[in-house]
């Protein structure tokens, strides 16, 4: 009931500022719940890189466009390369090494434009740009991403992203003489918790 609540609220909200021609922003935090996964394979098997992300200070921003009628996504999350835990300390060395971790402690990861495209129960599906800036090299991909919300204050954005170690000038890492070679492809998994600060207009 509560849900239902805040939903009728935050479309009353909306429609009022609709009439007058305002945007409307809401402000997220991304709590420390968050999940972050590298996903990889080897010739020989597969591995997962957990980040275990704690900063509970990085920021989306919602913004409805009175123009088209459409929610828009902007934000970023900062990942330290450290964080990331592969369940294997030679794993977790090799992947340190290969991101360059002494000299570029941390993986950033922005949303730029992601563009409300369908609504379906309390999921909003988004589809824009996210931009990785990944040892010193910053490339831009597309990304089709959720927003699902779980109750008054709290949702979920969840997608997932492939990209290669080549794309940022890296060079995938490789053990035993060359015998275990992990794949230039790995896919980025993310679930960030987000808890609504401030719902307001301009």
């Amino acid at each position: 009931m509560r849900l239902l609540f805040t939903l009728f609220f935050s479309i009353i909200i909306t429609a009022l500022y609709a009439s007058s021609g305002k945007e409307v922003l809401r402000y997220w935090n991304v709590s420390g719940a968050s999940s972050l996964e590298i996903h990889g394979t080897t010739n020989v098997n597969s591995f997962v890189c957990v980040s275990d992300y704690t900063k509970d200070r990085d920021m989306i921003m919602e913004r409805w466009n009175p123009d088209d009628g459409k929610w828009v996504i902007h934000g970023e999350v900062l990942l330290d390369v450290k964080d990331f835990d592969c369940r294997n300390r030679i794993m977790n060395n090799d992947f340190q090494h290969t991101l360059q971790s002494e000299v570029y402690p941390q993986i950033k990861v922005e949303f730029l434009e992601l563009k409300e495209v369908s609504t379906q129960g309390k999921s909003r599906k988004a589809e824009g740009v996210v931009q990785i800036t990944l040892a010193g090299e910053t490339k831009r991909y597309p990304i089709s991403s959720t927003l699902v919300f779980l109750d008054d204050y709290y949702s979920i954005l969840k997608g997932e992203q492939v990209f290669r170690f080549s794309d940022f000038g890296l060079e995938a890492p490789q053990k035993g003489f060359g015998m275990v070679r992990v794949r230039d492809e790995i896919a980025v998994q993310f679930e960030l918790m987000l808890e609504q600060v401030m719902l307001t207009g301009n």
